[in-house]
């Protein structure tokens, strides 16, 4: 029986806790911290720039660090807009009472368990608002119990990959079927949210101060993307604290609030990067992209997009459940350490829906499988389903742009919330992808192995409504079967294949490479155009040693010419054009980096440079250097 809403307030200096349904956990905590440089008063200055630690990269930290400093490190992800609140707005960020009782009941998030779900070291969670600003408790949990998931897995994913386990350790509730994370209410005084320093304050005084806690705030402010403390603590071991009481914080603001911050501000409570790793920068690391990284010396390691949200793509930085003997995670700090992982020697990472990976997504309730209505490829179609046939268009490749994203393989299309809408009843259409909260999903696990599909903008679940062709909708979580879905595997080594043939296009803006105009000459440059079915935009792929050799010839269609560059340079920006093929050209070489299903990196091997899509209209394409960041840099193979 889950009945867990707990409302904790404080007026004028004095503690007032109210349980407003029997069976919630302690309102207030019994141990509190001592004081602790991370757990300053709110009189404390907000700090105007980050402490370093002064010991150089690289060198090992024998002794307690004097003084060890606490950071707060500030983080603004792509898109965020400060002073907005992302989900639903008004009448609609409520449920009836009914709505809610059904939600709590329904079945739980799968989440790891262990022991009584609040003894020792546990991350908790606590929903937080100022009385003035929306409760939208109710409406946020089944997204909020769905992200805390998304977030665990993350890092139990990259442990899963050295067979090994980390899980976060929440404090959990004991539900049917297990457990699920815990997640309180707490009412904090006006203004109380102002700042991160102001908060802290505010739920210490409040009783949230346990020495065997971090807490994670999900608040209703809006003035902080994410922020997560860290102490400049290099030194590995238990001693290191990183393993005492920190803070984290991410506001309700769009392109912020979700499973992506969630990990990230945790990852900086759990010692995430230190200022002596080999790659650290501004808080963070610049070994490509990864949960903590971004940008740096390019590279064609990280590449792959399930990289974008685990932790340390090269485990060289900060997280890493094996490390060599000897090396810097081995000797250093090292998170997968950390006191509130639950940690394991073999791995029990369940299959999920993974990015980078292709499934059909069908109903527990009919057996059919989600596709645009009568499989088209135009924006705007809104989303039905039907038997399941495994056609392209039935098959959902999972994206990722700082969250989850189901990308259409067929149209290469995102799933999306119709025109922004929140509202009960709002339907799901396909769109152009963009990096917007509305095309943002996340996964809730169910007891017999299916899963919830809930939005991030609104907050709702995915449903059937009827045959097909009734528009699937979204609607309060119920945990019903027609909310249920099935993610089934489908495996695509379409491509790379020697002699088939591809449309070459874009991830960024769907447009397929063709040759200007038909031409047939070489040297005729090569360009971008909507798909047209046109033999000018087919490419031949030829490899006859592709067992062995990673170099592709890419042979247009319509001419016979290959891709080639048109000067023999590494310069970025030297335009790509059809020429006479050659075998010895190093030139008319590409290697295809896998980054996704049927989605690569396509490689000069003469100037290492990637085959980037111009963004004028029938501008020319040209080789870049590497930006893992730059959709540009992407292009998927569909197969003629």
């Amino acid at each position: 029986m889950f009945a867990r809403r707990t409302t904790l307030l404080a007026v004028a200096g004095v503690l007032a806790a109210a349980s407003l349904v029997s069976g919630g956990l302690d309102a207030s905590p019994a141990e509190a911290a001592p004081a602790a440089p991370c757990a300053r008063p709110a009189a404390s200055p907000e700090p105007s720039a980050r402490t370093t630690a002064s010991s150089q990269p690289g060198a090992r930290t024998t002794a307690s660090p004097e003084p060890v400093s606490c950071v707060d490190d500030h983080d603004v992800f792509p898109g965020a807009r400060l002073g907005a609140r992302t989900g639903p707005q008004g009448d609609t960020a409520r449920l009836t009472a009914a709505q809610a009782e059904a939600a709590v009941e329904a079945a739980p998030a799968r989440v790891f368990c262990e022991g009584d779900g609040v003894s020792g070291k546990r991350v908790e969670v606590l929903y937080v608002r100022e009385p003035s600003m929306p409760d939208r408790y109710s409406r946020l949990l089944p997204m909020f119990q769905a992200w805390l998931s998304n977030a665990d897995d993350s890092f139990n994913d990259a442990a899963a990959a050295a067979g090994k386990s980390r899980h976060i350790r929440y404090v959990t509730e004991a539900v049917s079927g297990g457990c699920q994370v815990a997640v309180r209410e707490v009412v904090v005084p006006a203004e109380a949210l102002a700042t991160f320093g102001s908060g802290v304050a505010a739920v210490q005084a409040l009783g949230h101060n346990r020495a065997d806690r971090k807490y994670l705030m999900l608040t209703e402010a809006t003035v902080v993307c994410g922020l997560g403390q860290r102490y400049t603590d290099d030194r590995p071991g238990a001693e290191n604290y990183n393993n005492r009481l920190t803070y984290a914080r991410v506001d309700a603001v769009p392109n912020c609030f979700g499973a992506n911050a969630i990990a990230h501000e945790l990852g900086h409570t759990f010692g995430a990067v230190q200022e002596s790793a080999p790659h650290f920068y501004g808080s963070h690391c610049s070994d490509q992209f990864d949960l903590m990284c971004y940008g740096g010396t390019p590279s064609w390691a990280c590449l792959k997009w399930d990289d974008y949200r685990l932790p340390d793509c090269n485990r060289d930085d900060y997280f890493n459940v094996s490390p060599a003997a000897g090396s810097y995670l081995d000797t250093h700090w090292n998170i997968a350490d950390n006191e509130f992982f639950v940690k394991g020697d073999t791995s029990d990472a369940v299959a999920h829906p993974t990015v980078g990976l292709t499934y059909a997504i069908t109903s527990v309730s009919t057996g059919g499988a989600i596709e645009p209505i009568g499989g088209s490829t135009a924006g705007l179609t809104k989303l039905s389903q039907r038997a399941r046939t495994n056609a392209l268009s039935q098959s959902w490749l999972m994206g990722y742009k700082t969250g989850l994203q189901l990308v259409n393989m067929n149209s290469r299309m995102c799933a999306d919330s119709a025109y922004s809408g929140t509202a009960s009843g709002t339907q799901a259409l396909q769109y152009n992808c963009k990096g917007t909260d509305g095309m943002r999903w996340a996964y809730l696990p169910q007891t017999d192995g299916s899963y919830a599909i809930v939005n991030w903008l609104s907050g709702l679940a995915l449903t059937v409504t009827g045959a097909y062709p009734a528009p699937l909708e979204q609607r309060p979580y119920t945990g019903a079967t027609d909310q249920r879905w099935k993610f089934n595997r489908i495996l695509n080594s379409v491509g790379p294949g020697n002699g088939s043939t591809y449309y070459l296009t874009g991830v960024g803006n769907r447009e397929n490479a063709e040759v200007l105009n038909g031409a047939l000459t070489s040297g005729a440059p090569v360009t971008h155009k909507a798909h047209s079915g046109a033999k000018s935009q087919q490419w031949t792929l030829r490899n006859p040693n592709s067992s062995t050799s990673p170099d592709w010839q890419l042979v247009n269609a319509n001419s016979g010419k290959c891709l080639d560059l048109k000067a023999t340079s590494t310069a970025a920006g030297t335009q790509i054009v059809q020429s006479t093929c050659s075998t010895t050209s190093s030139r008319q070489k590409w290697q295809l980096q896998r980054v996704a299903d049927r989605t690569y990196v396509i490689v000069n091997k003469y100037s290492r440079r990637a085959l980037n899509m111009t963004t004028g209209a029938l501008s020319v394409l040209d080789q870049q250097v590497l930006a893992g960041d730059n959709g540009n840099h992407f292009w998927a193979l569909k197969q003629v």
